[in-house]
C-alpha cells in the first residue's frame, strides 16, 4: 500500500459519498479516538455542505465483550432529521461502533451510516454494516493515520504513507 493508493481510495470514497448524498448536507461525527486525520482529509474532498462533530469515549473494563463505552465528549448539536456518518478509524469486532450507532440512532437522524479507514471483516463479532471504508484488512496489525499506537514488526504502517 502506498500514499498514492490511499489518496486514490480517499478520492473514490469522497466521490461515492457525494453521489449518495447529492443535494444534501451531511453531518460527520468523528470518533476523536481514531479518526481525526481521516475525517479532516475526507472533509476536504467531499463536495457537499458538511457539519463536523467530535465524539470521544473511554472504554469500560467490560468494553471488549460489550462494546459499551463512556462518552467523554458528545455531539453538541441536534442530529434529528440529519444525514449522519459516524467516522471511525479501524473496525475490528464492531462492538464499539455498534454501541455508538445505537446511541446516535436514538437521536433520530434521517440516515446513519459508518465510514472507516479500514475494516477487518473476518473479526466482526457485531452485526454491523460499514457502508464506506478505504480498505479491508485481514489479521495484520495496522498503525498510523490515527490507528494504533505506532508501528510494530510486520505492521501495515499507514502513518508514513499519509503525511
Amino acid at each position: 500500500m502506498c500514499a498514492e493508493e490511499i489518496h486514490t481510495r480517499l478520492l473514490a470514497l469522497a466521490h461515492q459519498i457525494h453521489v449518495d448524498y447529492k443535494g444534501l448536507e451531511i453531518d460527520l461525527v468523528c470518533l476523536s479516538n481514531s479518526a481525526l486525520t481521516f475525517t479532516a482529509d475526507l472533509v476536504r474532498l467531499i463536495q457537499l455542505p458538511v457539519r463536523q462533530h467530535l465524539l470521544a469515549f473511554s472504554s469500560y473494563p467490560n468494553a471488549p465483550q460489550s462494546g459499551e463505552v463512556r462518552i467523554v465528549l458528545d455531539v453538541g448539536e441536534p442530529l434529528e432529521g440529519r444525514h449522519v456518518l459516524l467516522v471511525e478509524g479501524l473496525v475490528i469486532s464492531g462492538r464499539t461502533p455498534r454501541y455508538l450507532m445505537n446511541i446516535l440512532q436514538l437521536r433520530r437522524p434521517a440516515s446513519l451510516e459508518i465510514c472507516a479507514i479500514g475494516v477487518k471483516p473476518k473479526q466482526l463479532a457485531a452485526s454491523l454494516s460499514v457502508k464506506y471504508h478505504l480498505f479491508d484488512f485481514d489479521q495484520e496489525w495496522v498503525a498510523g493515520y490515527g490507528i494504533g499506537h505506532g508501528p510494530e514488526k510486520g505492521a501495515a504502517d499507514l502513518l508514513n504513507m499519509c503525511l
